[in-house]
């Protein structure tokens, strides 16, 4: 009777794991078929021939963080510049090196972008997912790479989970090393792999950001 019991115990537990390990397989997938077949949206473009007050500065690996940051550059008539990353490509690949690296909470990678000159912007917004609680990769070498003139440098997040704040507050001493004012950091949860925030819906947090947060508004308003 007892080896009979242990066994069905022990059926349990694998049935259990496996369904959890299926579970989780499941989700990567989706995300990685998410990441490989994402559209981009129309492209971004002010409305106004005067020179901009606000800088949108804006990391995304899938196109979600991308979405928020049109809308949030869009409503404040921004400059939006796109920072692009080799290392971590649309692919499974690129995937693993983006967790690995995250998870090895690195702060530098290659990035490409159009040249900026962020001396005239203040302030400046810097959109990015987050990756294993923390600012993407390619975040923390943008600040790396660039010295501000004692801008306010705003960090807006958009991610599945959640953030660390002990992370955050690294990223703000590193704003402020480069001689930028950290003014403070949100973040919107898009939701897990099965349910996620739509594009709209996206746009709509941005909306309610902004709305609520007039320190937004550019000095040069």
């Amino acid at each position: 009777m007892t080896k009979k019991t242990y066994s069905r115990r022990g059926f349990l537990v694998k049935s259990a794991i496996g369904g959890t390990a299926l579970a989780a397989l499941g989700s990567f997938g989706l995300i990685l078929h998410k990441d490989q077949t994402w559209v981009e949206s129309e492209p971004y473009k002010r409305l106004s021939t005067s020179p901009a007050g606000t800088a949108v500065v804006v990391y995304s690996r899938s196109g979600n963080t991308l979405v928020a940051a049109k809308e949030f550059a869009r409503l404040q008539d921004a400059d939006l510049f796109i920072i692009k990353a080799p290392e971590y490509p649309q692919t499974f690949s690129g995937q693993m090196k983006a967790s690995g690296d995250a998870s090895d909470k690195k702060m530098n990678t290659e990035i490409i972008h159009p040249p900026i000159d962020i001396s005239p912007y203040d302030p400046v917004v810097l959109c990015s997912p987050v990756w294993w609680y923390r600012p993407a990769v390619p975040m923390w070498a943008f600040i790396n790479n660039h010295e501000f003139s004692q801008q306010s440098v705003f960090l807006l997040m958009t991610g599945n989970s959640g953030y660390e704040t002990s992370y955050i507050e690294e990223f703000a001493e590193l704003v402020r090393a480069r001689n930028g004012r950290f003014t403070g950091f949100r973040f919107i949860e898009r939701g897990r792999a099965f349910w996620q925030l739509s594009s709209s819906e996206l746009r709509d947090e941005v909306r309610i950001l902004v709305d609520s947060h007039p320190e937004f508004v550019s000095k040069g308003a």
